[in-house]
């Protein structure tokens, strides 16, 4: 009976406005100016008492009326983005996986954003790391039918859980919300730091936009904009507050201040000084290869010039090198062939050389001849005595004189 009662309380609360929508902001950690929020929803008795999410969502998830509240804060997100006008941000919104059940889902959402006439771009959808795991193929499934509307989605509490990996590599998320969990030593310890640095290159890779959770102290701000985060939420900028006063932040706001480290002084700012490295090769080299000389294989890391639209990304070696070859001036091709086969490079690579480079003149789609240094690296793999190289080549059109 006294389940009931509290459900039966929940719902009375909705009906006289004491459940209430708060909005946490998300600053972007370059600009220190709020880039969207989370929509969060609170209870506010009539004698001021606040009844936290942590006492009556799990009540409503066990009788299966959690969308009610969805649904509710979904609307007052509406609402506030109309509000925002040219000032609107992204709000997210949490829905729970009792959605995915639900065949009309996209259909009611679409029509509740439709009736306040906002753009899907402002309105998120989040989902916990917690309810893929639990419901993997139905929830998938659920949240390709919401990308494929044209709502971004993001997945909330990355880390919290056991199979983080699995699942993101799969799901069509767009944003990766990074739990408070990885903050716990302050950012503080070797192993911590790195921990988090490994999550941001992983969410890199997959192109995902990131928002790290819990933010509170200096220590963990200066730390996370070491690592090209992209969006900060926590309480070092803002507690979740009520509407009004989110309302009156965004139109009235001055940036923050983005503490961070001197990535150059400080020696745990690794992340970010590999970035800058891998930034500053890729501004002097305009093509990087990788190949495995042993196995005949290639794959590019970086192509941004004429060798670009003639070179597929990724095949057998012997077949790359003939296209070089190909668009080599003739006076070069022998040279070229001669010294960058497989079996010259392997020669070189058990004779213990370093590297093998050539300067040569190469033609460009128009005929155009272009001066190209080729440089071949080896490198080692102690898990393989495979023969590796990593490739540069760069383009050297330079006034004589110029220093290369």
């Amino acid at each position: 009976m006294e389940q009931k009662y509290l459900l039966h309380d929940i719902v009375a609360a909705m009906e006289v406005g004491e459940l209430q929508a708060y909005y946490q902001p998300q600053y972007n950690a370059k600009e220190g100016v709020i880039g969207g929020a989370e929509a969060l929803v609170r209870w506010i008795k009539s004698d001021g008492t606040v009844v936290l999410p942590g006492d009556f969502i799990p009540i409503l998830e066990e009788a299966g009326q959690l969308s009610l509240v969805d649904w509710f804060v979904a609307e007052d997100a509406c609402k506030t983005i109309k509000q925002l006008k040219d000032k609107a941000v992204r709000i997210s919104v949490n829905f729970s996986r009792e959605h995915a059940k639900d065949k009309q889902f996209i259909e009611k959402l679409n029509r509740l954003v439709d009736s306040y006439g906002i753009d899907k771009y402002y309105f998120g959808v989040e989902i916990t790391e917690s309810d893929v795991t639990a419901d993997k193929d139905e929830v998938m499934n659920w949240v390709h039918s919401i990308e494929k509307a044209g709502y971004m989605v993001s997945i909330d509490d990355f880390g919290s859980g056991m199979s983080s990996m699995s699942f993101v590599k799969d799901i069509p998320a767009r944003i990766l919300k990074i739990d408070r969990s990885f903050l716990n030593d302050n950012c503080l310890t070797e192993k911590g730091r790195i921990t988090l640095e490994s999550v941001f290159y992983f969410a890199h890779r997959l192109k995902l936009l990131t928002v790290v959770e819990g933010v509170e102290t200096p220590e963990q701000l200066q730390f996370i904009n070491t690592c090209d985060c992209d969006y900060i939420q926590g309480y070092i900028f803002s507690k979740p507050i009520p509407k009004t006063d989110f309302i009156n932040m965004i139109k009235e706001e001055a940036p923050v201040e983005m503490e961070a480290m001197d990535l150059f002084e400080d020696q745990s700012a690794v992340f970010e000084q590999v970035r800058i490295l891998i930034e500053s090769v890729y501004k002097k080299f305009q093509i990087i290869k990788f190949a495995n000389i042993s196995k005949n294989s290639y794959t590019f890391m970086r192509r941004e010039n004429f060798l670009n639209t003639e070179i597929p990304e990724t095949g057998p070696y012997d077949s790359c090198l003939k296209q070089i070859v190909e668009m080599t001036v003739p006076e070069s091709k022998e040279e070229i062939e001669k010294a960058f086969n497989r079996k010259s490079l392997i020669d070189a690579h058990a004779a213990g050389k370093k590297r093998v480079m050539r300067i040569v003149q190469q033609l460009d789609e128009n005929g155009n001849r272009h001066k190209v240094a080729i440089e071949d690296y080896f490198m080692e793999n102690p898990r393989s005595t495979d023969v590796y190289i990593v490739s540069f080549i760069q383009n050297i059109d330079f006034e004589d004189g110029t220093y290369v």
